[in-house]
Parts: structure tokens; C-alpha cells; sequence
């Protein structure tokens, strides 16, 4: 499969300002043959926590692809989907320079088996949320998402879910909080961390010290070791 690996960024020149493609694509062209976080944080002028979240997304979405170096540091890289997905870019800026277009290449997938765990995701950044709930329903999960915790605890029906997926840093009410409000309604209901912080290990074994701390997940991370975890959990 033939890439067109030389597609060149162009320059925003509208008040410093980067779409969302534009950060996309940049991350994509920077990991096409593997990058450390702190390269893509430094090539392509993101914080950290920018650099987390749009990794999060393309990671839930299979467009990059986590390693590891010799090292043992995380090295993400651009998959064949991330590639055609540049391509795509490029061809969107060939619109302003006159050029022809390119036929796009079509990936195939494979069908995933049908499971049935349910999943609730409570985060409140919204493209994060649903970029991960189009992540797993690839994975044919039913998933619900919401990015506001306390509407989350006011309709919560016990029950309804095989495994909680919560965000800890949120306004409002917070991850933790969240869990301690829903274990009064149900008290079989499993729960997940996700965050890019570090881990509040002691505030959370003071709430939940019979809880184990892999119950943590550090993001970003990639769709299909999420799901790993997901049926690992949702079936402990």
C-alpha cells in the first residue's frame, strides 16, 4: 500500500490559530515512524495536556498505535488508517493550490465478535467521550456516554451497566464522588479510572480500600488494550 509520506503542513495564518485537522494532521505526520510523546509535544508546539488529549482520540479511533522503544518508553506511530486519513488532509489542501485529487484508498475491516458488556463513559470533555464511544462500539460494546456527572447520578438506574468508565478531574462532582454517590444505588456496579493525572492513590484507598488500584487506566491508551482492560474488569 502506497502512501504519500512527502505531504508537506502548511502553515495556519489565521491568528496563529489550529483547527482541529490541522493539530490532527500534525500529530499524524510527526508519529508516520514512531514518536515519543515528548517529540510530539515539542515539533509540533503542544502542551502536554493537548498532546494527551488529541493522542487519547486517535488512539480510541485507531489512527495511531502504541509501542515500546528499547527503552521500555511508549512510542506512538501512525496506522495504514492514520495514513489514509493524512492522505485525506493532504488532498483537502490540494483544493487551494489547484492540484488534482488523488482516489482515496478504502480500508477494509474486519468484523469484530458481538459482545454484550455495557459500558457507561462519564467524561467531560465531549470529543473525548464520544471519540471513545465510536472506539468501543467497534468492538460492538453498547456504550453510553455523558460528559456531566451530576445529571449522570440523578438518572442512574442500578443495574444498567457491566462497568463504570470515569473520568477523575471534573467539575462538579468529581470521579471519585460520582462512584461514592452511585455505590449507594448500586452496590454491584464495577468502575474504571481513566486519567491523564496521576494517580490519587491515597485519596482513592481512603474511599475504597477494598477496591483494587488496577482499576486505574493512564491515558492516553490505545483502543484495544482499553478493551482488554473493559473485559477484564467487567468480567472480574
Amino acid at each position: 500500500m502506497d502512501f504519500q509520506d512527502d505531504i508537506q503542513l502548511l502553515q495556519d495564518s489565521i491568528g496563529g490559530q489550529r483547527s482541529k485537522l490541522d493539530v490532527i494532521a500534525s500529530i499524524l505526520h510527526i508519529c508516520r515512524d514512531g514518536s515519543l510523546k515528548n517529540h510530539i509535544v515539542g515539533r509540533g508546539n503542544f502542551s502536554d495536556a493537548m498532546a494527551n488529549h488529541y493522542i487519547s482520540i486517535l488512539l480510541y479511533r485507531g489512527f495511531l498505535q502504541t509501542g515500546k522503544d528499547k527503552n521500555g518508553r511508549s512510542v506512538y506511530t501512525t496506522t495504514d488508517k492514520g495514513r489514509i486519513l493524512l492522505q485525506h488532509y493532504g488532498e483537502i489542501q490540494k483544493l487551494f493550490t489547484g492540484e488534482p485529487a488523488a482516489a482515496a484508498e478504502v480500508e477494509s475491516r474486519t468484523p469484530q465478535p458481538r459482545k454484550s458488556i455495557k459500558v457507561l463513559v462519564v467524561d467531560d470533555e465531549p470529543d473525548i467521550a464520544s471519540a471513545m464511544k465510536i472506539g468501543l462500539q467497534d468492538y460492538e460494546f453498547y456504550v453510553d456516554v455523558s460528559n456531566d456527572p451530576i445529571q449522570v447520578l440523578k438518572s442512574y438506574i442500578p443495574g444498567s451497566y457491566d462497568l463504570l468508565i470515569l473520568d477523575i478531574k471534573m467539575p462538579k462532582m468529581n470521579g471519585f464522588e460520582l462512584f461514592k454517590e452511585i455505590k449507594k444505588k448500586d452496590e454491584n456496579v464495577k468502575v474504571c479510572y481513566l486519567t491523564a493525572f496521576e494517580v490519587y492513590y491515597e485519596e482513592f484507598k481512603k474511599a475504597f480500600p477494598d477496591i483494587d488500584v488496577t482499576h486505574f487506566i493512564r491515558k492516553p491508551i490505545s483502543m484495544s488494550d482499553l478493551v482488554l482492560q473493559i473485559r477484564r474488569l467487567a468480567g472480574s
